[in-house]
């Protein structure tokens, strides 16, 4: 990890509290999804999947597998950053996706659950508030994560799929299988 990250391990707190300023959604597109994220702003948007796709989703080919991505604006905005009074809000909030409810938490891999990065660039750092991370949100994403990426990679690599093929394969093989996932009530901060 770089300079710009502290590891914490389990049972470590750190002192933070979100001051909604719209930061980490102004910092390029650059945050990755699942076939879960996109059906859980697709229901929230009450839209299929596929009327995502372009507008508000896009996919950035690494090698051989496709990668779900958030699009950004051309000044590096998600899509779905909004100003409310004056204010930065977020347009899909109760079904942002799991890397941006985890934020400024940063996962580091599905192998270690017990470590967790900070990302020291997020303003609401060193706040007075103690935080524990969301070491439950963060085991839920690992398990989403695992889940697409098997799935995708079995479309490609087995069955034969290209890349953006074996990405759609994926989200639509996930729309009604895992709807406990999807329709799961988060805890908001």
């Amino acid at each position: 990890m770089s300079l710009h990250y502290v590891r914490l391990r389990l049972g470590e707190k750190a002192h933070f509290e979100c001051l909604r300023c719209g930061r980490c959604c102004r910092s390029g597109p650059n945050v990755g999804l699942t076939a879960f994220d996109i059906h859980r702003i697709a229901r929230f948007l009450n839209v299929d999947w596929r009327e995502l796709k372009g507008k508000y989703v896009a996919a950035v080919l690494a090698d051989m597998v496709a990668v779900p991505t958030l699009r950004g604006t051309v000044n590096g905005e998600c899509v779905f950053l909004e100003n409310v009074d004056g204010k930065p809000s977020c347009r899909i909030y109760p079904a942002r996706p799991m890397r941006c409810r985890l934020y400024p938490f940063m996962p580091f891999s599905p192998s270690n659950i017990e470590t967790i990065y900070l990302d020291t660039c997020c303003p609401g750092l060193n706040t007075e508030k103690e935080t524990e991370p969301p070491w439950e949100c963060l085991k839920e994403y690992y398990a989403e994560v695992k889940l697409h990426y098997e799935r995708l990679y079995q479309h490609v690599f087995r069955d034969g799929y290209e890349p953006l093929e074996a990405l759609e394969k994926t989200i639509e093989d996930f729309k009604e299988a895992q709807q406990p996932l999807l329709v799961k009530t988060f805890k908001t901060r």
